[in-house]
């Protein structure tokens, strides 16, 4: 392969954690980078960084973590936080943005993959030896609660964890809850590939990778979808399967309420309570991310010449609304302002050819009034995840 600028391997999930527990010290070394900001990346991350897999790694120590671990009600809180890089900085920050003039940074710390809020006062992220960790910030007591794992997701009150087990036998989604941790069933691999310029990257509008609960905490969802098959399963808040089906379509889903959106070769569907239909004929969205009110569903479709617009929708009414173009990788940080990063014209050097699938990251990122329908520059680079989740 070429080494250009935007050269990216999109490995597959058995490929997330396959260094996790290795005893061999150069594995641990040639683990990839966290991820930046890039049309590659999930928003909310999802998809930790690939690691180089190590013949050294003793099968024992991808074992559930013994005694399995009770997990603490997560705090709740009024206030709406951010996890974010700020300009200039390479760490994690808690943002808080409940007034989104006056913005304060609440703790700042380290991460080895992007973290999640589980609640308002904790944070989790999978280490650097694939260890899903537990994060009180205000305090920085850690708990290891899970291991060799890539995806993962908290309960809404904090109970369970939900998380992908990586192995030399391969994948597994494995559920920890009430002092249990026990297997939900094998998940197929989805494929590994590459990109040596913009212009051969088309898929990198389609790859995704996301483990979530619903809102209301009584459903989970793995909809992932990379070189290979796509994988969809949901299953009730105990374990029990409800769908499953794998394709090479399904891909970039997200839940609202209690209902999971999300894309096929028909367009946007939903799945509510078993049922699922269409929502949006022909639309072919990247990375929807849902409002913490509920009800609405952010989201990028690109033109022709690979530009982003961003839109959103009303999840009741199926309305349509564009807020800007040359704006990707939209985030809700709170019910009224949405996050987002500029898009800018290619240079040769980056081999885009005449219509690009998408453009590089300007630099620049905003924050969008839905209310006003202003934008201002933000000095927030990337978003991790918000708190409070979507509703």
């Amino acid at each position: 392969m070429k080494t250009t600028q935007w050269l990216v391997v999109l490995g597959s999930v058995a490929l997330l954690c396959s260094a996790c527990g290795s005893t061999n010290s150069s594995a641990r070394s040639a683990t990839a980078e966290r991820p930046s900001a890039s049309p590659f990346v999930t928003i909310p991350y999802t998809q930790p960084g690939t690691t180089v897999a190590s013949g050294a790694r003793q099968g024992n120590q991808c074992q559930p973590v013994v005694p399995a671990p009770t997990l603490a009600p997560a705090v709740s809180s009024s206030r709406n936080l951010v996890i974010a890089e700020l300009a200039g900085s390479s760490k994690f920050v808690v943002r808080d943005v409940t007034d989104i003039n006056h913005p304060s940074t609440v703790s700042t710390f380290d991460a080895a993959s992007p973290p999640r809020f589980v609640g308002a006062s904790d944070v989790s992220y999978v280490d650097s030896d694939g260890n899903v960790v537990r994060l009180t910030y205000a305090s920085s007591r850690k708990l290891t609660v899970a291991r060799c794992a890539s995806l993962f997701d908290w309960s809404p009150d904090g109970t369970a964890l939900a998380y992908l087990n990586q192995t030399d036998s391969g994948s597994e989604l494995r559920l920890l809850r009430g002092g249990v941790d026990r297997s939900l069933g094998p998940i197929p691999e989805s494929g590994a590939g590459g990109c040596e310029s913009i212009a051969g990257c088309a898929i990198a509008n389609s790859i995704d990778y996301r483990l979530f609960y619903s809102p209301n905490g009584a459903f989970i969802s793995l909809v992932t979808s990379g070189f290979g098959k796509s994988v969809f399963r949901i299953w009730s808040s105990d374990g029990k399967p409800l769908e499953s089906g794998d394709s090479q379509d399904i891909t970039m889903s997200a839940w609202s309420g209690s209902s999971l959106y999300f894309r096929d070769a028909g367009g946007v569907e939903v799945w509510r309570a078993g049922n699922t239909s269409i929502f949006l004929p022909g639309a072919v969205w990247i990375r929807p991310n849902a409002s913490p009110a509920g009800g609405k569903i952010v989201y990028v479709s690109r033109d022709a010449d690979g530009w982003a617009h961003t839109f959103v929708v009303d999840t009741t009414t199926g309305v349509v609304r564009e807020l800007k173009a040359r704006r990707s990788n939209p985030v809700f940080l709170t019910s009224r302002y949405i996050w987002y990063a500029g898009e800018r014209d290619c240079v040769p050097a980056e081999e885009c050819g005449p219509h690009p699938p998408f453009h590089p990251l300007s630099g620049t990122s905003y924050i969008y009034d839905l209310q006003d329908g202003t934008e201002t520059q933000s000095v927030i680079t990337t978003v991790a995840d918000v708190w409070p989740h979507a509703a």
